[in-house]
């Protein structure tokens, strides 16, 4: 039913958690799995006559690379092997269309933690990912 799977990793508890339930779908399946993280370069903040403090970028890919290898280290535990990518832009955005280009049938994420008054003013990635894309989204708590 689902041959490529996405999980979207950002280092929280609720990603792990959407990655044990990819890792159980993928095996179910026989899938290809994929994990993407995505390091917000959009909305870095801006000073005069610089674009985003230097250093910055690289800092957030670093965490972003911690994260996805500690997330491959698993599917690895768990028999399995997986294609990692990085991205960079606004994440929304990006996890709502990689998709697309891998021919991804479902994108696994954690749901945020965010209250509802955050969640008016700010939005939350799963939710726009799972309002904009084109794919099946399963949210996990």
């Amino acid at each position: 039913m689902f041959n490529r799977i996405l999980v979207a990793i950002d280092g929280s508890k609720n990603s792990y958690d959407a990655l044990s339930a990819a890792i159980a779908l993928t095996k179910q399946f026989n899938s290809k799995l994929f994990l993407v993280s995505v390091v917000n370069t959009a909305n870095l903040p801006v000073n005069v006559g610089v674009s985003y403090a230097p250093g910055l970028t690289h800092d957030l890919e670093e965490g972003a690379k911690f994260d996805l290898q500690k997330a491959e280290d698993l599917v690895k535990k768990a028999g399995l092997v997986c294609q990692v990518e990085l991205l960079n832009g606004e994440p929304r955005s990006e996890l709502a269309h990689f998709p697309k280009d891998k021919t991804i049938d479902l994108i696994v994420m954690g749901k945020t933690g965010l209250n509802a008054l955050e969640r008016a003013f700010v939005g939350s990635v799963t939710r726009y990912v799972s309002e904009h894309s084109k794919t099946n989204v399963l949210m996990v708590d």
